[in-house]
C-alpha cells in the first residue's frame, strides 16, 4: 500500500516537473485557427505563431502525429503577402462531420550551447454538416472559389505579330520584284558642239573676275584647260592629262596642219611661261593669248559645207575647218 502512495508521488513529482520545464522553454507556440466551427468541406486557415527571445534560432514548425481525428496540415504563404521569420501558415480541410483536431505542432530551437524542442496542444475544432436541422433544409453554400484566369501568353502574341510582319514584308518584296519600276528616262539633253562649249568657257572666263581680281596666273591656268579641253573632245586626244609639249606632239600625229600648229606653239608656251616661270604679262600680252586661243579654236572647229552638186541643201557632212 505503501508503495503504490509512493510510486504516485513519484510519477506526480516527475509530472510537475515536466511541466515546470517545458514552461520554462525560452521558445512559445501560439497556435490560432480561422474558426473554431465550421463546415463541411470549409477551408481552415491555422496561423502559428512562434514567440522566441533574441539570439535564438528555430526550424518551421511540423505537425506531431497522433493517435485519433487529426487535420492534415499543408503549409501556405501568409495570406497578405508580408512573411515574418517567426510566423508560419498551414492550411486543413475536413469532410467528415464530428470533432476534429488541429494536432500539435513542435518547433526545435537552438541559443548559443542550448537546444530543445517546444510543442503546442492540440487545439479541437467541430465539423458540422451543411444541413441546418431535422428537415434537412440545406444551410447556405459559400460561392465556389474563384480561379484565377490564365496570364496571356504575351511570348505568343509578339511572336505572332513578328511572324505576320515578315510575312507582309515577303509579300511585299515578291510582288515588286515580280513587278519592277519601270525607270523613265531623263531627258536627253543635246551636246554642244566642242568649239561652241569652248566659245562658251571661254566668254564666261572673260566676264569672271580673275583679271579684275589681279589673279593672271590662275587666269592663264584656266585658259589653257579650256583649249586643252577643246582640243580633247575634237581630236580625241588625252590633252588633259599631258603636258603642253605632249599635246603639240598629238596635234602633229592628227595634223592639224601648219597655221594650228604655229598658233598652238605660242599659245602653250605663253601660257607656260606665265604658269611656271612666274611671268607677268602686260595687258596687251593677256589679249594675245586670249586671241591664240579663238584662233586655235576657229581654225580646228568642225563645221557644215553645202553640196554645190545639188540644187537643194545637201545633209551636213562634219570636215575640218580651215586647218583641214
Amino acid at each position: 500500500m505503501r508503495s503504490r502512495a509512493f510510486l504516485a508521488a513519484w510519477l506526480c513529482c516527475w509530472g510537475a516537473l515536466g511541466a515546470f520545464a517545458q514552461d520554462a522553454s525560452p521558445v512559445k507556440l501560439q497556435v490560432v485557427p480561422s474558426v473554431s466551427r465550421a463546415t463541411v468541406g470549409d477551408r481552415l486557415l491555422i496561423r502559428v505563431v512562434v514567440e522566441l527571445p533574441p539570439g535564438v534560432t528555430i526550424t518551421p514548425p511540423l505537425p506531431i502525429p497522433g493517435e485519433g481525428s487529426f487535420l492534415s496540415l499543408d503549409p501556405v504563404k501568409s495570406p497578405d503577402g508580408q512573411a515574418a521569420p517567426n510566423v508560419f501558415y498551414f492550411k486543413a480541410q475536413a469532410f467528415e462531420t464530428g470533432n476534429v483536431q488541429i494536432p500539435a505542432l513542435s518547433v526545435e530551437w537552438k541559443k548559443a550551447d542550448e537546444s530543445g524542442t517546444a510543442t503546442s496542444q492540440p487545439i479541437p475544432v467541430e465539423i458540422v454538416s451543411v444541413l441546418k436541422s431535422p428537415q434537412e433544409t440545406p444551410a447556405d453554400l459559400k460561392p465556389p472559389a474563384e480561379i484565377p484566369p490564365p496570364p496571356f501568353p504575351w511570348l505568343w502574341a509578339i511572336l505572332g505579330a513578328v511572324l505576320l510582319a515578315l510575312v507582309f514584308a515577303l509579300a511585299v518584296w515578291l510582288r515588286r520584284r515580280k513587278k519592277p519600276t519601270v525607270a523613265v528616262p531623263a531627258p536627253v539633253v543635246p551636246l554642244l558642239p566642242p568649239h561652241e562649249q569652248a566659245y562658251r568657257e571661254m566668254e564666261r572666263l572673260l566676264a569672271g573676275s580673275l583679271l579684275r581680281e589681279g589673279k593672271i596666273k590662275e587666269f592663264h591656268v584656266e585658259l589653257a584647260e579650256i583649249v586643252k579641253r577643246y582640243l580633247a573632245a575634237r581630236f580625241t586626244i588625252d590633252a588633259l592629262e599631258r603636258t603642253s609639249m605632249e599635246v603639240f606632239e598629238d596635234l602633229q600625229r592628227v595634223r592639224v596642219g601648219s597655221e594650228p600648229l604655229a598658233v598652238a606653239r605660242e599659245f602653250f608656251g605663253h601660257t607656260d611661261l606665265v604658269k611656271f616661270a612666274k611671268h607677268l604679262p602686260v595687258a596687251d600680252e593677256i589679249r594675245r593669248s586670249v586671241d591664240r586661243a579663238y584662233r586655235l579654236v576657229d581654225q580646228t572647229k568642225l563645221s557644215t559645207v553645202p553640196d554645190s552638186t545639188q540644187g537643194e541643201a545637201a545633209p551636213a557632212a562634219l570636215v575640218a575647218g580651215s586647218a583641214g
